[in-house]
């Protein structure tokens, strides 16, 4: 039962992947999970997806808001 109650978890976590952030400030590049910048969404304006045109993610240094480095969309795997 312990065995089957294991395997039911790993298959409840999926990896939807990262997206890697510029903050143009402090000259850094950091990353930040998508099923993290969904919770943002949700939070704050009820709905989620994979775009970034209405999400402001700021530096976990200092505090301004960073640029994307990629085109989101969802993974090809």
């Amino acid at each position: 039962m312990i065995q089957l109650k294991k395997k039911k978890q790993e298959r409840e976590h999926e990896d939807f992947g990262r997206v890697m952030f510029y903050c143009k400030h402090c000259n850094k590049t950091f990353d930040m999970e998508w099923e993290t910048i969904w919770d943002m969404q949700e939070m704050t304006h009820g709905y989620v997806g994979y775009h970034l045109y209405d999400t402001y993610i700021c530096c976990p240094d200092c505090g301004e808001l960073a640029e994307a480095l990629e085109q989101p969309g969802p993974n090809p795997i």
